[in-house]
């Protein structure tokens, strides 16, 4: 765990996802779930975590590093882990920015001009870095459920940043309000501004990142505006949430309650260095949390994915506000015991509850939520197909199918029982690659790095082309907006996409478990409760001395370095990780400085002087986990 870019109190410290590209130990046995369907809580069947109950299939694994490509018919030989936490990244970012800013699907609000002025003075204070403001802009207080995603126009007759480019056909929508889309937009929205409040993304008074941290205003103010909505329209007697047709979705309930214990904290002024604090706002938030949370009090999910929805809403209310988390933590380990009976067939069911088991485990240390995981792991491992790389009992997925298994996937590799995290790893890739690239889940390649909304600073960043062109044509798009399908199926001929209709609720719950795969900025699933705030290593560079950084075990030895301003700063790079690639980039406004990617063992010496004071990043381009900072005065 790395501590938050900016100093946070010890509960609202969040989890910084560990590596995705780390050099994985795969589990050498498997064991299935009880013969009814349950999940077995670790003891049920005499195994532990040292002792597991091989099947008759089992073989032990071989170790996978970062590299290693997925194997799967048709795969990208160059398409792997790491590979995988960018593309998520990328994918994220575009899956919402055009559906909430441009696409017309919802209902809409014109921003007060003072407003987003001040937003731009809020993170844009040097005239050299200014923020252009995109015309056209379709902003939404309310989404709506569904909408054909072919786009009206063509996005290569407009310039770039006119988003009247990217409309959809209001002749395709469905015009229900439904609390669960609502909700998971909110969330994506809320997690996005931690992203962009991530020093990556420069300083106010900086010469780069405006752009992106202006965004970052934007989407906080869009799910302040999208919470007030259903607060206002979508707010019953009961003090439960229902869609616009008067339908309950308790899932849906339970995921608004995790939007509105973020947006909470984001307007309290908690986290992001208070950038997005709100007094008129923060208020109403937080009581909108406390009685919802009491709304749900007496509710016993039905199913895994609003068991898993709950437990996860759950840890984040305990970790965000201390005045519930004694509560929510007591309803945590009540839906928690229930998850951990309920009976799962479907992947996308087990994935749900490997996601709510170990949310649960991470939030409370309990090791029985994570071997109960782990037992409901090894039963998708039975039926995964490493050739297809999906399952075996399972043609088709939806969306929220595929959101479910990456999200169960990714959790069971950074938190889970450690000797599963490589086999959890390796079927997250497979998944992956065969879902979204392969199987046209993914309809149109977003621009992302090359898109007009990213920065000149993130052209070095990892890109998302590793896509199959005969099934997802790259950048123009293809007629579509930059969203997932509702469902693909794999049948004798290879895959298909069965329907293409842009489903939010599942969209955008895709577009947070994307987020969600990696560490590279700010945004998490759930935080840890009560987390010990972690010292960073400092190494001074004063003028004339000479700073050593250590890749080992793939991450820095070195979280802070401190510089001084117009003084040469000589950095010693020691890749210590026999046969992986590492190297270190220096970000630092203007300055672009790296050195090669070389598999270790190997040292290499980088030279840097920095002219401005100011809090700079640098970074390991192979393994976007590792970052650290560089204080110049």
């Amino acid at each position: 765990m790395t501590p938050e870019p900016s100093p946070t109190p010890p509960r609202r410290r969040w989890l910084r996802l560990g590596a995705v590209a780390l050099v994985f130990a795969l589990g050498a046995a498997a064991c299935g779930n009880d013969d009814d369907g349950s999940i077995a809580q670790s003891g049920e069947t005499g195994a532990t975590e040292q002792d597991t109950v091989a099947t008759e299939n089992d073989a032990p694994a071989p170790e996978i590093d970062f590299a290693s490509s997925s194997g799967i018919d048709g795969e990208d030989p160059e398409f792997n882990l790491s590979a995988l936490v960018w593309q998520g990244y990328w994918l994220s970012r575009d899956h919402f920015g055009p559906f909430v800013m441009a696409s017309g699907a919802g209902i809409p609000f014109e921003p007060p001009m003072e407003m987003m002025q001040a937003a731009m003075s809020m993170v844009a204070q040097n005239p050299g870095d200014p923020v252009a403001i995109p015309t056209n802009l379709f902003p939404l207080q309310a989404v709506y459920a569904s909408a054909d995603p072919t786009l009206v126009n063509d996005p290569r007759e407009f310039d770039p940043l006119d988003f009247e480019a990217l409309r959809l056909d209001p002749a395709g929508f469905d015009e229900t309000v439904r609390v669960r889309a609502q909700a998971e937009t909110m969330l994506k929205e809320s997690q996005w501004a931690h992203n962009f409040a991530d020093p990556h993304f420069g300083a106010p008074d900086g010469d780069f990142g405006a752009q992106q941290r202006f965004m970052g205003q934007m989407v906080a103010s869009l799910s302040v505006m999208q919470g007030q909505y259903a607060m206002a329209n979508l707010a019953t007697d009961s003090g439960l949430y229902a869609d616009s047709d008067g339908t309950i979705d308790h899932t849906g309930n339970w995921v608004l309650l995790h939007a509105f214990a973020d947006i909470a904290s984001l307007t309290g002024g908690d986290v992001a260095d208070g950038r997005y604090a709100n007094p008129q706002a923060a208020p109403a938030f937080a009581d909108a949390t406390t009685m919802l949370l009491e709304a749900l009090a007496d509710r016993e999910p039905e199913t895994t994915d609003e068991a898993a929805s709950a437990v996860r809403a759950l840890a984040y209310v305990a970790a965000t506000h201390d005045d519930l988390a004694d509560v929510a933590l007591e309803r945590l380990a009540t839906i928690t015991d229930a998850l951990a009976e309920m009976e799962v067939t479907t992947p996308a069911e087990q994935a749900a509850a490997v996601a709510g088991l170990v949310a649960a485990g991470a939030a409370t240390g309990d090791q029985a939520h994570l071997d109960a995981a782990d037992e409901t792991l090894q039963a998708l491992a039975d039926d995964f197909d490493p050739t297809t790389g999906v399952f075996g009992s399972t043609d088709s997925y939806t969306v929220d199918d595929v959101a479910w298994v990456i999200g169960g996937l990714n959790s069971a590799l950074q938190q889970g029982v450690e000797a599963s995290r490589g086999q959890a790893g390796q079927m997250l890739l497979s998944f992956y690659e065969a879902t979204l690239s392969l199987g046209g889940m993914q309809l149109s390649a977003p621009p992302g790095k090359d898109g007009a909304m990213a920065g000149e600073f993130e052209k070095d960043l990892p890109h998302e082309n590793y896509y199959h062109p005969t099934t997802t044509p790259p950048p123009p798009m293809s007629g579509y907006l930059t969203v997932p399908a509702e469902e693909i199926t794999l049948g004798a001929d290879g895959w298909s996409v069965t329907s293409d209709r842009f489903v939010v609720a599942g969209a955008m719950h895709l577009a947070n478990e994307l987020n969600w795969l990696g560490p590279h900025l700010g945004s998490v699933p759930f935080p840890l409760r009560d987390a010990p705030a972690a010292e960073a290593p400092v190494t001074g560079a004063a003028e004339g001395e000479a700073v050593t950084v250590n890749a080992e075990d793939i991450a820095f030895d070195v979280e802070r370095i401190e510089a001084t301003a117009g003084e040469e700063l000589t950095i010693t790079f020691n890749n210590n990780d026999a046969d992986v690639p590492h190297n270190i980039h220096v970000q630092a406004g203007s300055v672009d400085e790296k050195t090669d990617i070389t598999p270790g063992q190997d040292t290499q010496t980088l030279r840097v002087t920095i002219d401005d004071p100011g809090s700079y990043t640098f970074i390991c381009d192979v393994h976007p986990n590792m970052t650290g900072e560089v204080v110049v005065s």
